[in-house]
Protein backbone atom coordinates (compact mmCIF):
# COMPACT_ATOMS: atom_id res chain seq x y z
CA UNK A 1 0.00 0.00 0.00
CA UNK A 2 1.27 3.47 -0.82
CA UNK A 3 1.45 6.26 1.88
CA UNK A 4 0.75 9.84 0.93
CA UNK A 5 2.47 12.34 3.31
CA UNK A 6 1.18 15.96 3.59
CA UNK A 7 4.44 17.92 3.65
CA UNK A 8 2.60 21.25 3.73
CA UNK A 9 1.06 20.49 7.12
CA UNK A 10 4.44 19.50 8.52
CA UNK A 11 5.94 22.77 7.34
CA UNK A 12 3.21 24.85 9.01
CA UNK A 13 3.65 23.07 12.33
CA UNK A 14 7.38 23.58 12.21
CA UNK A 15 7.04 27.27 11.36
CA UNK A 16 4.41 28.11 14.02
CA UNK A 17 6.85 29.16 16.81
CA UNK A 18 8.66 31.44 14.42
CA UNK A 19 5.41 33.07 13.28
CA UNK A 20 4.30 33.70 16.86
CA UNK A 21 7.65 35.17 17.74
CA UNK A 22 7.39 37.47 14.74
CA UNK A 23 3.96 38.69 15.96
CA UNK A 24 5.33 39.49 19.43
CA UNK A 25 8.20 41.35 17.93
CA UNK A 26 5.85 43.46 15.75
CA UNK A 27 3.63 44.46 18.72
CA UNK A 28 6.65 45.49 20.75
CA UNK A 29 7.81 47.92 18.11
CA UNK A 30 4.36 49.37 17.30
CA UNK A 31 3.25 50.46 20.81
CA UNK A 32 5.02 52.39 23.56
CA UNK A 33 3.82 54.53 26.51
CA UNK A 34 4.52 58.25 26.24
CA UNK A 35 4.15 60.40 29.39
CA UNK A 36 1.91 59.85 32.40
CA UNK A 37 -1.74 58.74 32.24
CA UNK A 38 -4.40 61.49 32.36
CA UNK A 39 -7.18 61.46 34.98
CA UNK A 40 -10.29 59.74 33.59
CA UNK A 41 -13.81 61.19 33.81
CA UNK A 42 -16.76 58.84 33.39
CA UNK A 43 -19.55 61.40 33.81
CA UNK A 44 -20.42 64.81 35.16
CA UNK A 45 -23.48 66.46 36.66
CA UNK A 46 -22.50 70.06 35.96
CA UNK A 47 -24.65 73.17 36.37
CA UNK A 48 -27.55 72.95 33.93
CA UNK A 49 -29.26 76.32 34.43
CA UNK A 50 -28.50 79.05 31.92
CA UNK A 51 -28.78 81.78 34.55
CA UNK A 52 -28.02 82.27 38.23
CA UNK A 53 -28.10 85.28 40.55
CA UNK A 54 -25.20 86.65 42.54
CA UNK A 55 -25.05 84.96 45.95
CA UNK A 56 -26.83 81.78 44.92
CA UNK A 57 -25.17 78.51 45.91
CA UNK A 58 -25.53 75.30 43.95
CA UNK A 59 -23.66 72.02 43.63
CA UNK A 60 -22.26 70.05 40.74
CA UNK A 61 -20.73 66.58 40.67
CA UNK A 62 -17.58 65.15 39.10
CA UNK A 63 -17.31 61.39 38.51
CA UNK A 64 -14.08 59.46 37.93
CA UNK A 65 -12.99 56.00 36.86
CA UNK A 66 -10.35 54.08 38.80
CA UNK A 67 -7.08 56.00 38.38
CA UNK A 68 -3.60 54.66 37.54
CA UNK A 69 -2.16 57.65 39.38
CA UNK A 70 -4.06 58.85 42.47
CA UNK A 71 -5.86 62.18 42.26
CA UNK A 72 -4.45 64.96 44.39
CA UNK A 73 -6.92 67.88 44.25
CA UNK A 74 -9.65 69.67 42.33
CA UNK A 75 -9.19 73.35 41.53
CA UNK A 76 -12.21 75.53 40.69
CA UNK A 77 -11.67 78.57 38.48
CA UNK A 78 -14.12 81.21 37.31
CA UNK A 79 -14.08 83.91 34.67
CA UNK A 80 -16.67 86.71 34.85
CA UNK A 81 -17.29 88.70 31.68
CA UNK A 82 -15.80 91.14 30.60
CA UNK A 83 -12.64 89.79 32.30
CA UNK A 84 -10.41 87.66 30.06
CA UNK A 85 -8.56 85.74 32.78
CA UNK A 86 -9.85 83.10 35.17
CA UNK A 87 -9.38 83.30 38.93
CA UNK A 88 -8.84 80.39 41.29
CA UNK A 89 -11.74 80.36 43.77
CA UNK A 90 -11.49 76.91 45.41
CA UNK A 91 -8.91 74.18 45.94
CA UNK A 92 -10.45 70.94 47.17
CA UNK A 93 -8.23 68.09 48.40
CA UNK A 94 -9.37 64.89 46.71
CA UNK A 95 -11.12 62.36 48.90
CA UNK A 96 -12.52 59.23 47.28
CA UNK A 97 -16.24 58.62 47.70
CA UNK A 98 -17.29 55.55 45.75
CA UNK A 99 -20.88 55.40 44.51
CA UNK A 100 -22.20 51.89 43.93
CA UNK A 101 -25.15 53.25 41.99
CA UNK A 102 -22.92 55.20 39.61
CA UNK A 103 -20.02 52.73 39.80
CA UNK A 104 -17.56 55.60 40.07
CA UNK A 105 -15.70 57.79 42.52
CA UNK A 106 -17.62 61.05 42.97
CA UNK A 107 -16.90 64.54 44.25
CA UNK A 108 -19.69 67.07 44.93
CA UNK A 109 -18.55 70.68 44.63
CA UNK A 110 -20.46 73.53 46.29
CA UNK A 111 -20.21 76.76 44.30
CA UNK A 112 -21.32 80.31 45.12
CA UNK A 113 -22.22 82.62 42.24
CA UNK A 114 -19.99 85.72 42.09
CA UNK A 115 -20.95 89.36 41.62
CA UNK A 116 -20.98 90.87 38.16
CA UNK A 117 -22.96 92.86 35.64
CA UNK A 118 -26.43 91.73 34.63
CA UNK A 119 -26.21 89.30 31.68
CA UNK A 120 -22.45 88.78 32.21
CA UNK A 121 -21.25 85.33 31.19
CA UNK A 122 -19.62 83.29 33.97
CA UNK A 123 -17.44 80.33 32.98
CA UNK A 124 -16.70 77.80 35.72
CA UNK A 125 -13.79 75.38 35.21
CA UNK A 126 -13.02 72.31 37.32
CA UNK A 127 -9.40 71.16 36.97
CA UNK A 128 -8.66 67.68 38.31
CA UNK A 129 -4.97 67.16 39.12
CA UNK A 130 -3.31 63.75 39.60
CA UNK A 131 -0.19 62.90 41.62
CA UNK A 132 1.68 62.29 38.37
CA UNK A 133 1.30 65.95 37.41
CA UNK A 134 -1.34 65.37 34.75
CA UNK A 135 -4.70 67.19 34.85
CA UNK A 136 -8.04 67.28 33.05
CA UNK A 137 -10.55 70.13 32.66
CA UNK A 138 -14.35 70.32 32.70
CA UNK A 139 -16.25 73.61 32.18
CA UNK A 140 -19.77 75.04 32.08
CA UNK A 141 -21.18 78.55 31.70
CA UNK A 142 -24.18 80.63 32.74
CA UNK A 143 -25.24 84.28 32.82
CA UNK A 144 -25.88 86.52 35.80
CA UNK A 145 -29.55 87.37 36.38
CA UNK A 146 -31.39 89.79 38.65
CA UNK A 147 -32.83 87.80 41.58
CA UNK A 148 -35.53 90.24 42.76
CA UNK A 149 -38.64 90.72 40.59
CA UNK A 150 -40.45 94.01 40.05
CA UNK A 151 -44.18 94.68 40.43
CA UNK A 152 -46.47 97.55 39.50
CA UNK A 153 -50.25 97.94 39.28
CA UNK A 154 -50.99 98.96 35.72
CA UNK A 155 -54.78 99.45 35.72
CA UNK A 156 -57.98 98.80 37.67
CA UNK A 157 -61.25 97.79 35.99
CA UNK A 158 -64.73 97.18 37.38
CA UNK A 159 -65.94 93.81 36.12
CA UNK A 160 -69.42 93.65 37.65
CA UNK A 161 -70.19 97.34 37.97
CA UNK A 162 -70.38 100.05 35.30
CA UNK A 163 -67.44 102.43 35.10
CA UNK A 164 -67.87 105.29 37.52
CA UNK A 165 -70.55 103.56 39.59
CA UNK A 166 -70.28 102.82 43.30
CA UNK A 167 -68.73 99.46 44.08
CA UNK A 168 -70.33 97.29 46.75
CA UNK A 169 -69.27 94.11 48.56
CA UNK A 170 -69.41 91.20 46.14
CA UNK A 171 -68.38 93.26 43.13
CA UNK A 172 -65.46 91.92 41.11
CA UNK A 173 -62.53 94.23 40.39
CA UNK A 174 -59.77 93.38 37.91
CA UNK A 175 -56.22 94.56 38.59
CA UNK A 176 -53.76 94.38 35.72
CA UNK A 177 -50.37 93.76 37.34
CA UNK A 178 -47.09 94.03 35.41
CA UNK A 179 -44.13 91.97 36.62
CA UNK A 180 -40.47 92.38 35.60
CA UNK A 181 -41.18 95.36 33.36
CA UNK A 182 -38.44 95.46 30.71
CA UNK A 183 -37.34 91.96 31.66
CA UNK A 184 -36.03 89.19 29.41
CA UNK A 185 -35.80 85.45 30.01
CA UNK A 186 -32.50 84.74 28.23
CA UNK A 187 -29.53 86.63 26.82
CA UNK A 188 -26.91 85.80 24.22
CA UNK A 189 -24.47 88.57 25.11
CA UNK A 190 -23.69 91.19 27.71
CA UNK A 191 -25.20 93.84 25.44
CA UNK A 192 -28.56 92.11 24.85
CA UNK A 193 -31.36 94.66 25.44
CA UNK A 194 -33.38 94.32 28.65
CA UNK A 195 -32.77 93.06 32.16
CA UNK A 196 -32.21 89.33 32.64
CA UNK A 197 -34.35 88.11 35.56
CA UNK A 198 -34.61 84.87 37.46
CA UNK A 199 -37.81 82.97 36.65
CA UNK A 200 -41.00 84.22 38.30
CA UNK A 201 -42.50 81.65 40.64
CA UNK A 202 -45.84 82.99 41.89
CA UNK A 203 -48.00 86.02 42.62
CA UNK A 204 -49.64 86.37 46.04
CA UNK A 205 -52.58 88.75 46.54
CA UNK A 206 -53.25 90.14 50.02
CA UNK A 207 -56.28 92.12 51.19
CA UNK A 208 -56.79 94.44 54.15
CA UNK A 209 -60.26 95.63 55.19
CA UNK A 210 -60.41 98.69 57.43
CA UNK A 211 -58.24 98.19 60.51
CA UNK A 212 -58.31 94.39 60.36
CA UNK A 213 -55.01 92.57 59.79
CA UNK A 214 -53.93 91.93 56.24
CA UNK A 215 -54.70 88.40 55.00
CA UNK A 216 -53.85 86.36 51.94
CA UNK A 217 -56.66 86.39 49.37
CA UNK A 218 -55.22 84.16 46.67
CA UNK A 219 -52.05 82.64 45.22
CA UNK A 220 -51.40 81.92 41.57
CA UNK A 221 -48.54 80.16 39.81
CA UNK A 222 -46.76 82.14 37.12
CA UNK A 223 -47.74 81.22 34.50
CA UNK A 224 -50.79 79.11 35.34
CA UNK A 225 -49.24 76.21 33.38
CA UNK A 226 -46.12 75.61 31.34
CA UNK A 227 -42.51 76.75 31.59
CA UNK A 228 -41.77 79.61 33.96
CA UNK A 229 -40.00 82.74 32.77
CA UNK A 230 -38.26 85.87 33.97
CA UNK A 231 -39.50 87.97 31.05
CA UNK A 232 -42.01 90.80 31.38
CA UNK A 233 -45.36 89.33 32.38
CA UNK A 234 -48.79 90.99 32.64
CA UNK A 235 -51.33 89.27 34.87
CA UNK A 236 -55.05 90.03 35.31
CA UNK A 237 -56.05 89.44 38.94
CA UNK A 238 -59.81 89.32 39.59
CA UNK A 239 -60.73 89.97 43.21
CA UNK A 240 -64.15 89.99 44.88
CA UNK A 241 -64.72 92.79 47.38
CA UNK A 242 -65.19 91.06 50.75
CA UNK A 243 -68.58 90.69 52.38
CA UNK A 244 -69.13 93.24 55.15
CA UNK A 245 -66.59 95.67 53.71
CA UNK A 246 -69.11 98.43 52.91
CA UNK A 247 -67.97 101.83 54.19
CA UNK A 248 -64.40 100.63 54.93
CA UNK A 249 -61.20 100.99 52.96
CA UNK A 250 -60.26 97.81 51.10
CA UNK A 251 -56.61 97.64 50.08
CA UNK A 252 -54.98 95.00 47.88
CA UNK A 253 -51.25 94.27 47.80
CA UNK A 254 -49.56 92.12 45.14
CA UNK A 255 -46.36 90.24 45.98
CA UNK A 256 -44.26 88.53 43.29
CA UNK A 257 -41.83 85.74 44.19
CA UNK A 258 -38.78 84.30 42.46
CA UNK A 259 -36.92 81.22 43.70
CA UNK A 260 -33.38 81.75 45.04
CA UNK A 261 -30.79 79.04 45.68
CA UNK A 262 -29.80 80.36 49.08
CA UNK A 263 -31.18 81.66 52.36
CA UNK A 264 -33.90 82.81 52.25
CA UNK A 265 -34.91 80.69 49.28
CA UNK A 266 -37.13 83.34 47.66
CA UNK A 267 -36.77 86.94 46.61
CA UNK A 268 -39.91 89.11 46.71
CA UNK A 269 -41.23 92.49 45.65
CA UNK A 270 -44.69 93.98 46.10
CA UNK A 271 -46.93 96.83 45.00
CA UNK A 272 -49.98 98.19 46.82
CA UNK A 273 -53.04 99.42 44.92
CA UNK A 274 -54.95 102.55 45.89
CA UNK A 275 -57.64 101.70 48.46
CA UNK A 276 -61.29 101.24 47.50
CA UNK A 277 -64.26 102.08 49.70
CA UNK A 278 -67.33 99.98 48.80
CA UNK A 279 -70.74 101.54 49.25
CA UNK A 280 -74.18 100.12 49.99
CA UNK A 281 -76.08 97.84 47.63
CA UNK A 282 -79.07 99.27 45.74
CA UNK A 283 -82.34 97.64 46.80
CA UNK A 284 -84.91 96.42 44.29
CA UNK A 285 -88.59 97.25 44.40
CA UNK A 286 -91.04 94.73 45.82
CA UNK A 287 -91.84 91.79 43.57
CA UNK A 288 -94.43 92.43 40.86
CA UNK A 289 -96.77 89.68 39.65
CA UNK A 290 -96.90 89.48 35.85
CA UNK A 291 -98.79 87.04 33.65
CA UNK A 292 -98.16 85.74 30.15
CA UNK A 293 -100.92 83.92 28.23
CA UNK A 294 -100.32 81.96 25.04
CA UNK A 295 -103.49 81.25 23.04
CA UNK A 296 -104.14 79.39 19.81
CA UNK A 297 -101.21 78.58 17.56
CA UNK A 298 -99.58 82.01 17.37
CA UNK A 299 -99.75 83.23 20.97
CA UNK A 300 -102.07 86.21 20.81
CA UNK A 301 -101.67 89.65 22.36
CA UNK A 302 -100.80 88.60 25.93
CA UNK A 303 -97.79 86.38 25.16
CA UNK A 304 -94.95 88.97 25.40
CA UNK A 305 -93.64 91.27 28.16
CA UNK A 306 -91.74 94.55 28.20
CA UNK A 307 -89.69 94.16 31.39
CA UNK A 308 -88.79 97.86 31.47
CA UNK A 309 -92.46 98.85 31.87
CA UNK A 310 -93.80 95.54 33.25
CA UNK A 311 -96.52 95.51 30.59
CA UNK A 312 -97.58 93.13 27.83
CA UNK A 313 -96.74 93.80 24.19
CA UNK A 314 -99.36 92.84 21.57
CA UNK A 315 -98.48 90.47 18.77
CA UNK A 316 -98.28 93.34 16.29
CA UNK A 317 -96.28 95.50 18.71
CA UNK A 318 -92.64 96.57 18.35
CA UNK A 319 -90.43 93.46 18.55
CA UNK A 320 -87.69 95.51 20.23
CA UNK A 321 -89.93 95.78 23.30
CA UNK A 322 -90.45 92.03 23.66
CA UNK A 323 -87.99 91.12 26.42
CA UNK A 324 -89.75 87.87 27.34
CA UNK A 325 -92.31 85.96 25.29
CA UNK A 326 -93.89 82.52 25.16
CA UNK A 327 -93.07 81.25 21.66
CA UNK A 328 -94.06 77.57 21.89
CA UNK A 329 -96.08 75.18 24.02
CA UNK A 330 -95.46 72.07 21.93
CA UNK A 331 -95.07 68.75 23.74
CA UNK A 332 -96.24 70.43 26.96
CA UNK A 333 -92.95 72.37 27.14
CA UNK A 334 -93.27 76.13 27.58
CA UNK A 335 -90.53 77.91 25.65
CA UNK A 336 -89.61 81.48 26.61
CA UNK A 337 -87.58 83.74 24.34
CA UNK A 338 -86.28 87.28 24.01
CA UNK A 339 -87.52 88.57 20.66
CA UNK A 340 -85.87 91.98 20.68
CA UNK A 341 -82.57 91.18 18.97
CA UNK A 342 -81.99 92.65 15.52
CA UNK A 343 -79.13 92.42 13.05
CA UNK A 344 -77.82 95.61 11.49
CA UNK A 345 -78.99 96.57 8.02
CA UNK A 346 -78.09 99.35 5.66
CA UNK A 347 -80.70 101.59 7.29
CA UNK A 348 -81.02 100.32 10.87
CA UNK A 349 -78.44 99.63 13.57
CA UNK A 350 -78.16 96.30 15.36
CA UNK A 351 -80.16 95.79 18.55
CA UNK A 352 -78.92 93.52 21.33
CA UNK A 353 -81.51 91.13 22.79
CA UNK A 354 -82.35 90.58 26.42
CA UNK A 355 -80.42 87.61 27.84
CA UNK A 356 -81.06 85.29 30.78
CA UNK A 357 -78.88 83.46 33.31
CA UNK A 358 -80.40 80.71 35.41
CA UNK A 359 -79.81 81.02 39.16
CA UNK A 360 -81.25 79.93 42.52
CA UNK A 361 -84.07 80.77 44.90
CA UNK A 362 -81.52 82.03 47.44
CA UNK A 363 -80.26 84.62 44.95
CA UNK A 364 -83.87 85.69 44.30
CA UNK A 365 -84.63 86.07 48.00
CA UNK A 366 -81.57 88.25 48.71
CA UNK A 367 -81.61 90.09 45.39
CA UNK A 368 -80.29 93.63 45.05
CA UNK A 369 -79.40 95.42 41.84
CA UNK A 370 -75.74 94.80 42.59
CA UNK A 371 -76.10 91.12 43.46
CA UNK A 372 -78.10 90.19 40.36
CA UNK A 373 -75.72 92.16 38.16
CA UNK A 374 -72.84 90.28 39.77
CA UNK A 375 -74.62 86.96 39.18
CA UNK A 376 -75.18 87.73 35.52
CA UNK A 377 -71.73 89.11 34.72
CA UNK A 378 -69.90 86.35 36.60
CA UNK A 379 -71.68 83.69 34.54
CA UNK A 380 -69.98 82.15 31.53
CA UNK A 381 -70.92 83.66 28.20
CA UNK A 382 -72.42 80.33 27.18
CA UNK A 383 -74.81 80.56 30.15
CA UNK A 384 -76.16 83.95 29.00
CA UNK A 385 -78.96 82.76 26.74
CA UNK A 386 -81.89 84.22 24.81
CA UNK A 387 -84.03 81.07 24.97
CA UNK A 388 -85.43 79.13 27.94
CA UNK A 389 -86.54 75.81 26.46
CA UNK A 390 -88.75 74.39 29.21
CA UNK A 391 -89.85 76.79 31.94
CA UNK A 392 -91.24 75.15 35.07
CA UNK A 393 -92.50 76.38 38.42
CA UNK A 394 -89.60 77.32 40.71
CA UNK A 395 -87.21 78.37 37.95
CA UNK A 396 -85.28 81.59 38.69
CA UNK A 397 -83.58 83.74 36.05
CA UNK A 398 -81.63 87.00 36.02
CA UNK A 399 -82.36 89.08 32.93
CA UNK A 400 -80.04 91.70 31.47
CA UNK A 401 -82.32 93.97 29.47
CA UNK A 402 -81.16 94.79 25.96
CA UNK A 403 -77.44 94.76 26.87
CA UNK A 404 -77.81 97.82 29.10
CA UNK A 405 -77.23 98.38 32.80
CA UNK A 406 -80.83 97.35 33.49
CA UNK A 407 -81.41 94.05 35.25
CA UNK A 408 -84.39 92.12 36.58
CA UNK A 409 -84.80 88.81 38.37
CA UNK A 410 -87.90 86.63 38.09
CA UNK A 411 -89.18 83.31 39.29
CA UNK A 412 -91.92 81.16 37.77
CA UNK A 413 -94.68 80.92 40.36
CA UNK A 414 -97.48 79.34 38.33
CA UNK A 415 -98.10 77.38 35.15
CA UNK A 416 -101.65 76.56 34.01
CA UNK A 417 -102.63 74.67 30.86
CA UNK A 418 -106.10 74.42 29.30
CA UNK A 419 -107.29 73.01 26.03
CA UNK A 420 -106.90 76.41 24.35
CA UNK A 421 -104.14 78.30 26.16
CA UNK A 422 -101.19 78.30 28.59
CA UNK A 423 -100.88 80.85 31.39
CA UNK A 424 -97.51 81.53 33.03
CA UNK A 425 -97.26 83.59 36.23
CA UNK A 426 -94.03 85.36 37.22
CA UNK A 427 -92.83 87.26 40.28
CA UNK A 428 -90.45 89.94 38.97
CA UNK A 429 -88.02 92.11 40.97
CA UNK A 430 -86.39 95.16 39.40
CA UNK A 431 -85.76 98.80 40.21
Amino acid sequence: MKRIINHTGRWLLAAAPLLLAACDKELDTMYSEVGEQLPTFVGNALGLSTKYATGETFTFELQYAQQTSPLREVRIYQRVEPATDSLLVQTIPYKAAFSKRKNADTLVVSYTVPAGANKANVRVSAVVAAENGQSKLRTFSFRLAEPTPTVRVNSVTNVTAPAGSTLVPGDVVRYNVVLNDGGINAATSLTTAGTLYKDLDSLITYVKVGTAPERRALRQRLPTAGAQTGARTAVDVNVTLPAGSGGQEVTYRFEAKSRFAGTPNVRTASATAAPLTPGTATALAAARTLTLTYTGTTGGDQAALDLTTFSTVPAAGDPLLKDLAITSTASNAVRLQALNGRAATATTPAAEPTRFVKTTAAVYTAATLNSIRQTYLNAATTAQVTTIDNAVVGDVYVARLRNTNQYAIFTVTGLNRTATDVTLTLAVKAL
